[in-house]
């Protein structure tokens, strides 16, 4: 049953097995043929979706053993200045608009890889447009919920919430704490720049979720005021010995540390 109504779209009574047989058969008069799964929530008002799932990801090179998820870069990042990118929903094409933070500035390289890559920045559009079309606080948490439940998470493991992208808004934010409340055999984490939702949120969030702050933003001012630890990006490991930092090449300090630590820069970078 659960199958059926992840994949499943209806039309008042009438279950159909994808989005063009639904516009073809019963909606040709109500819906434009290039809608998406979410667009359809919000459609004719007589059809709907049992909607798509938000896709979660096992492992990459980087992240062994762990479940990852993303959003958009750039458009999903309001906390973001030096490494403000943008790769074009539909080309790949990079916009660059970083502003410098003590020095530095930086192409994301989440950014890079949606630009580089179409089967990665699909997927998180598909993401950002069911969560858009989620008007409430609980029907994010339900979306939340259904697909982490569709994954192999059920038995316990971690997920990082965001490569790419951030917490956009304070609903969404809040969405993620109370679906993370349902899952204590799950460890989730992310790197955040939103640290003004963050600080809003703080008493949302459950034991099972560890935040890293990422340096380099609109609100590094208020990272004290988080009591989390937070991450720093550095052209080299001279740079981050320098300043006594450990460098983190697996996720494992932002998961278990609690100490600041750096990252060191990777990705194509603007000449220059």
């Amino acid at each position: 049953k659960r199958q059926a109504l992840s994949t499943g779209f209806f039309c008042g009574a009438a279950r159909v097995e994808n989005q063009s047989q639904l516009v073809n058969n019963l909606c040709k008069k109500k819906l434009k043929k290039n809608l998406t799964p979410a667009q359809l929530v919000l459609g004719c008002g007589r059809c709907t979706t049992m909607t798509t799932l938000l896709k979660i990801t096992y492992e990459n090179a980087k992240l062994k053993g762990i479940y990852h998820y993303s959003l958009p870069s750039g458009y999903t990042c309001p906390g973001a200045k030096n490494c403000k990118t943008f790769a074009d929903r539909i080309t790949g094409k990079i916009t660059d608009k970083q502003i410098e933070v003590n020095g530095i500035k930086i192409r994301c390289y989440a950014a890079m890889d949606e630009a580089r890559r179409p089967n990665v920045r699909k997927p998180r559009w598909d993401n950002y447009d069911l969560l858009k079309a989620q008007k409430t606080t609980v029907g994010k948490v339900a979306l939340i919920k259904r697909s982490i439940e569709a994954t192999g998470l059920m038995r316990g493991g971690t997920l990082r919430v965001h490569i790419g992208g951030d917490f956009y808004s304070q609903s969404y934010f809040n969405a993620w704490m109370m679906a993370a409340r349902y899952y204590p055999q799950i460890v989730f984490y992310s790197y955040t720049k939103s640290i003004k939702v963050l600080i809003e949120g703080a008493h949302l969030i459950p034991d099972n979720y560890v935040f890293t702050c990422s340096r380099g933003g609109r609100y590094d001012n208020l990272i004290p005021q988080t009591m989390k630890k937070s991450a720093s990006v550095f052209f080299s490991q001279d740079e981050a010995d320098a300043l006594g930092l450990e460098v983190d090449h697996t996720d494992d300090l932002a998961i278990s540390g609690s100490k600041d630590f750096a990252l060191l820069l990777h990705g194509s970078q603007p000449a220059g």
